[in-house]
């Protein structure tokens, strides 16, 4: 992977082309640099100037047209295409070009087009049920961060950011985006990409799955007021339960201040699987002083007993982990702190969302939520060995995927079962 730079910028209908350019009559060569052209070639050239503009990320004029496409922008998640998301990065991150900026600029005028943080990592393969994985290799990868482009999402923008980024970086294999819904117009144009290319190859890793987000109206109340009268009432019954067992406390964590609260909190409810993948303590400090940092502990009579791990940017809250002691379930203390959480976050009347991202949720909120399909697709260049790798999670996905059917299925058959005898033995006693 080599250093940020920023390529040379001509006038397209000069003698040579600087940065990058394709072809409106054919699809872009796969040579392994920027191709050079003549002027008479520029009437066939696409009007695009693809380059890396890594070394911009703190110029003013740079960072409003980044603004700008972010506020126009409808992705997944905005959160990690931020420029604060990159500020996050360089101040945990001791590798400079982990991280790259690259962008598509109209030749003609140099308008700022489409643009995407591309972070590079070596993405592992394999077989996983939740936090067991069976590695079966690794993929030199470029993550598109936020699963998206900011800006324009054609096919030929696209194939000029793909073309470019694979021989720009000889080592990257495959372009990641983990989380790209499947209705999304970038998800049909690499789709077609794939299809036309024949030294490119697609893959949706473990298949299409749902991400769950729950729609936050101007205030609680408007809240509340999608629930019927009884599902109202249980949640208010829960809360009072709570604070009749010991007196009740909401923390907000999003200042570096009140870190201590959640690094006790994850030290007493989180199981050690959680705990090995939670970033560190001087991580959630930077997201604190960023600004991208909003978790909450519920305390009961000052020991804690759930917490919600989440960040935040724009109008949306990010959950990522879900936290609560196991002696704690009688009172569905998962629902309550997220009754509580979404109660604070209506009160500042900024919040839009909460994204669960991939999940099955299993809250009483659930009736409420909003679903997107969303899947991990991997564009890669065709060889045996990706397309193999790429096979075999397919294939493990499919089984795990007919396996959960089948549980569900199990699951609802003893469901069933069990209310079929409690009626009879009910008959019975009536009868008696």
């Amino acid at each position: 992977m080599g250093g940020a730079k920023v390529l040379k910028q001509v006038d397209i209908s000069s003698a040579e082309v600087g940065a990058w350019a394709c072809r409106t009559d054919a699809p872009a060569a796969s040579q392994a640099g920027p191709r050079r052209t003549g002027a008479s070639d520029a009437a066939r050239l696409q009007p695009y100037r693809v380059q890396w503009e890594t070394e911009r990320e703190h110029d003013p004029v740079f960072l409003r047209e980044w603004q700008a496409l972010m506020a126009a922008s409808s992705g997944p998640e905005p959160i990690y295409q931020s420029p604060e998301f990159l500020q996050y990065i360089r101040a945990t991150s001791q590798d400079r070009a982990e991280v790259e900026i690259l962008t598509v600029r109209d030749a003609a005028d140099g308008r700022l087009l489409a643009l995407t943080p591309i972070r590079y990592r070596d993405l592992a393969m394999g077989l996983q049920v939740r936090y067991w994985r069976m590695k079966l290799g690794s993929l030199h990868v470029g993550t598109v961060m936020g699963s998206g482009v900011l800006g324009e999402e054609s096919p030929a923008v696209l194939e000029c950011m793909v073309r470019f980024l694979l021989a720009e970086r000889p080592r990257v294999v495959a372009l990641s985006l983990p989380a790209l819904p499947q209705q999304s117009l970038s998800q049909q144009s690499l789709h077609q990409l794939s299809a036309s290319q024949r030294d490119l190859g697609i893959c949706v890793l473990n298949g299409w799955r749902e991400c769950h987000k729950i729609p936050l109206p101007g205030d609680f109340n408007a809240y509340l007021a999608q629930f019927g009268s009884k599902h109202r009432y249980n949640l208010k019954r829960q809360i009072r339960l709570l604070r009749e067992h010991a007196p009740l406390e909401l923390l907000r964590i999003d200042q570096p201040g009140s870190l201590d609260q959640l690094a006790a909190a994850i030290e007493r409810l989180a199981p050690p699987e959680v705990k090995a993948v939670l970033i560190s303590r001087e991580k959630f400090a930077a997201m604190a002083r960023l600004g991208m940092l909003r978790c909450y502990v519920l305390q009961s009579g000052g020991v804690p007993v759930a917490a919600l791990i989440a960040t935040q940017y724009g109008e949306t809250l990010h959950l990522h982990n879900v936290l609560t002691d196991p002696a704690m379930l009688r009172f569905s203390i998962g629902t309550s702190i997220l009754y509580l959480a979404i109660e604070d976050l209506c009160s500042e009347g900024r919040f839009s969302a909460i994204d669960l991202g991939y999940s099955s949720p299993s809250h009483s909120h659930q009736s409420s939520n909003r679903v997107e399909i969303r899947g991990h697709l991997l564009l890669y260049k065709a060889s045996l060995r990706t397309s193999a790798l790429c096979l075999a999670e397919r294939l493990f996905g499919e089984w795990l995927e007919r396996a959960k059917g089948w549980h569900q299925a199990l699951k609802g058959w003893r469901a069933r079962r069990d209310a079929a005898r409690g009626a009879k033995a009910e008959k019975v006693t009536k009868a008696s």
